[in-house]
């Protein structure tokens, strides 16, 4: 167990609490997180409310154009409504009529994505029927790079 450097109070909830210092920062930063976190809310709300009105006089005045300038008397809002076509797997059916611009027109997009059992297989001991597990995994990682996601940071009221 590691050494305690002094100890300070702490009140929660009206209660004081004596604990190690660093365990007092961190009560403290984690109670300034969820003011923040109950600001931010209340801010990304009413934003989201402006925004969806404005959309929706955009989307009055935009007649066929992509975007609208929506203009006030010390700032404007500019309003782009962006659209994309959904392709049917079936849109193969018509590569003959289109010719040669069917290739121009549609593109066939391939990609590869480690599933849960391959980080199973990675990550542990298990073969998964392997016979030569460990020499697979190495050669696997000549095609595969690990890359770290952005750490999840949660901050809650601890439920009573």
């Amino acid at each position: 167990m590691k050494a305690v450097k002094g100890v300070k109070r702490v009140q929660v909830d009206g209660k004081k609490y004596f604990m190690p210092a660093e365990d007092a920062d961190i009560e403290k930063l984690i109670q300034k997180g969820l003011r923040l976190k109950s600001k931010l809310d209340t801010v990304k709300s009413d934003l989201e409310e402006v925004e969806n009105r404005l959309i929706e006089i955009a989307r009055a005045r935009r007649e066929g154009t992509t975007t609208v300038t929506l203009s006030g008397v010390s700032a404007e809002s500019i309003v782009t409504f962006r659209e994309s076509f959904a392709v049917s797997p079936d849109i193969v059916n018509i590569a003959l009529p289109l010719g040669p611009l069917f290739d121009r027109f549609f593109k066939k997009d391939v990609a590869y994505k480690g599933t849960a059992d391959f980080k199973k297989f990675m990550e542990s001991g298990h073969a998964l029927g392997l016979e030569n597990a460990e020499e697979t995994k190495k050669a696997i990682l000549d095609y595969i790079t690990v890359k770290e996601t952005k750490p999840n940071v949660k901050i809650q009221q601890r439920k009573k």
